[in-house]
């Protein structure tokens, strides 16, 4: 009597694995002789061999893990098994257009057991009511770990390196979606008509990022859009392994889950402050890639953008100890402070410095703007004025410059900014603030005088004051001491001829005619003012000019005396609308201060040190554009002092969106301007 198919199968259960492990294992063994062994097979004989023993190799490994899998798939619910089925097929077939048709069944087969591990997860998952978020998160997470795989492949181009980079940021990457995802969703659940002002500025500093690459992407001769991509080769390998990480991410988020991650202090600080974080990640991520295109090393081409020395700073942070070119004295120990970090981050992208000097810059940009909005998010307790005017420090014309090009100031604007944000606690603690004003001390020595001023106003006490700017000094000297014995090419500020150096710089305004020192004072004006924020029509000097390569300014001596940078159009319109806005804020803090000049002390500190700056650039210095961080985020703050009695005003919300709308046009259309400039140059 013949037996049946059932019978056989209770008779000898391990027939079928065995079979189905056997044939897999020949497949296996027939796409790896013929993908690494075809040209060492020459007889029958060799290839025989060659096949059984592969296929003995292959079979039992999925003999020993198939019927695990499968008794996991069987106990899965219909939805699970669905999802399995999918990934496990799409992940075969992109993985197929790499290596060949006959990859398709041992890939089939591998995926199957990989995916087996997370069935269970994945439905708990879906039984917690998760199943709308976590596509999303897979999905924006893929497509996040597609550029950054891009990225990473320029510094880590082997083959192992690729699968494990993808591995890390598609978990990472869906990960950090999760937050993201469930964060914008409770945000919702609760008034959603009142999230759609600081949606839409976060929907700007995303604009803006996604503007940067389609502007970078038209002149491919400037920019590699390799950057961003991966290998083209290597792309169907990509989304073999990404179909393969909503598995790995059930999995993480399963045991994450178990560990209560939600609950971690960490989460629940990105939770908190997850507005800020991605409105600066989203300008850092632009002005980073502006900078691959404009930072080059080149020291002739030094000064040529508004007399920024990104080459020579360049040199500073990612050379040789013996091959940094000398250190001026009004940067006491910058190089202390920032060739560890550059070193640091080199290390995650195979020993680059020079890349690892731009993320640091731009990177340190956008903390310039979370801790904008971190500081009136604690003022106001509103996120959405505390995003508005952290978006406009990020899109003033300052800031975008100086966190493209490589330069000591966008450091000086994050140390003065945390210096005001500890400041505005009356009773701040010596051993906070005295780090910081180190800090600045060390990147430029007159921004130092900036964070004394403000200690003195908003602490109002004399005694501390003293004590504040003594300990600072001291300690900076033997700071200055520690660079001069690392890096024998510093020069030390505390010896007087060093700072006489700096002469070249200065400007003879006593012997200069009444009318250059005129033109002088109304082109800072006009540049503390307006240029800072709004930019201009810059001035373009070529060969005809004597200039090399073509060179920027917003100001240039003409017949004798200064003039700058004009508007015309639609910026004329923006700057006289941006100068409205800024003497409604001076009429408002005019007010407050007759009120109650106690409560203005911080407000007054900052216009002290717009008046400082002015006065110090009077006598010193280049194209003032370059040193206008460090006052751009004293007029920004100012500003948002002065409106923040109307920081829950819906109206004076939409003027501010709206303003900074058309801020993001004008001031993005400098970068297009200077690359159609530079094109026939560099391209």
């Amino acid at each position: 009597m013949k037996k049946t198919v059932g019978a056989l199968r209770d008779e000898y259960p391990h027939l079928y694995p065995a079979l189905i492990s056997g044939l897999t294992g020949l497949a296996t063994a027939c796409f790896i002789a013929l993908s690494f062994y075809r040209s060492d097979l020459k007889t029958v004989i060799d290839w025989t061999a060659t096949l059984s023993l592969l296929t003995l190799g292959a079979g039992y490994i999925y003999f020993f893990f198939l019927p695990t899998a499968w008794g996991k798939f069987k106990e899965a619910s219909q939805p699970v098994k669905r999802w399995a089925l999918f990934l496990t097929a799409a992940s075969a077939l992109s993985f197929s257009f790499s290596f060949g048709a006959l990859s398709l069944i041992p890939c089939l087969a591998v995926n199957f057991i990989l995916i087996s591990p997370a069935l269970s997860p994945l439905h708990q998952l879906m039984s917690q009511k998760q199943t709308s978020s976590l596509p999303f998160a897979w999905i924006l997470g893929g497509t996040a770990s597609f550029f950054a795989t891009g990225f990473f492949q320029n510094f880590f181009p082997s083959g192992w390196e690729f699968v494990l980079i993808v591995i890390l940021l598609n978990g990472m990457a869906a990960a950090a979606f999760t937050i993201i995802i469930e964060k914008i969703r409770t945000s919702f659940q609760d008034k959603p008509a009142q999230k759609i002002v600081p949606l839409s500025v976060m929907t700007l500093g995303f604009l803006f990022f996604i503007l940067t690459i389609r502007l970078l992407l038209r002149y491919p001769t400037l920019f590699s859009s390799s950057i961003l991509l991966p290998a083209s080769h290597l792309i169907p390998a990509f989304f073999g392994l990404t179909f393969l990480s909503p598995a790995a991410t059930a999995l993480l988020l399963h045991r994450l889950d178990s560990a209560g991650w939600q609950m971690s202090p960490i989460v629940h600080w990105i939770k908190r402050h997850l507005p800020g974080l991605l409105l600066a990640s989203a300008i850092s991520a632009s002005t980073y890639l502006l900078a691959t295109v404009f930072v080059k090393t080149d020291f002739s081409i030094a000064d040529n953008y508004f007399d920024t020395d990104s080459p020579i700073w360049v040199n500073f942070l990612t050379a040789d100890s013996t091959e940094v070119v000398s250190m001026r004295a009004v940067h006491p120990y910058v190089l202390m402070l920032l060739r560890p970090p550059v070193w640091l981050l080199s290390l995650l992208l195979n020993g680059n410095k020079f890349h690892a000097a731009l993320l640091l810059n731009a990177f340190v940009g956008g903390v310039c703007i979370f801790l904008t909005w971190l500081f009136f998010k604690q003022r106001t307790k509103n996120t959405t004025y505390a995003l508005l005017i952290a978006l406009l420090l990020g899109l003033s014309n300052s800031h975008l410059l100086l966190s493209t090009f490589l330069e000591s100031y966008i450091f000086s604007a994050a140390a003065l900014i945390t210096s005001v944000l500890l400041l505005q606690d009356e009773n701040v603690k010596l051993s906070r603030i005295v780090p910081v004003g180190l800090v600045t001390f060390g990147i430029t020595i007159t921004n130092f005088i900036q964070t004394g001023i403000t200690f003195l106003l908003t602490q109002w006490d004399l005694k501390r004051t003293f004590k504040y700017g003594f300990i600072t000094l001291a300690l900076a000297t033997m700071l200055t001491f520690a660079q001069t014995q690392i890096q024998p090419n510093s020069r030390a500020f505390y010896v007087p001829a060093n700072l006489i150096s700096e002469t070249p710089f200065a400007r003879d305004t006593i012997g200069a005619s009444f009318s250059k020192t005129v033109s002088l004072a109304n082109v800072l004006a006009r540049t503390f003012i307006l240029s800072s924020v709004v930019t201009p029509r810059p001035f373009i000097t070529t060969e005809e000019g004597g200039c090399a390569y073509p060179c920027f300014y917003t100001i240039r001596i003409f017949r004798g005396e200064y003039q700058y940078a004009s508007y015309i159009g639609f910026g004329s319109w923006l700057a006289r609308s941006w100068f409205v806005l800024l003497v409604i804020a001076g009429l408002l803090f005019a007010w407050s201060l007759m009120r109650s000049s106690r409560k203005t002390a911080l407000q007054a500190a900052l216009v002290l040190n717009l008046l400082f700056n002015f006065v110090l650039h009077m006598n010193y210095g280049d194209d003032p554009m370059l040193y206008s961080p460090n006052w751009t985020y004293a007029l920004v703050f100012f500003f948002g002092l002065s409106f923040e009695r109307l920081a829950d005003r819906k109206w004076s919300q939409a003027i501010l969106l709206i303003f900074l709308t058309a801020l993001l046009f004008n001031n993005f259309d400098l970068f297009h301007k200077m690359l159609d400039t530079i094109l026939p140059v560099f391209g």
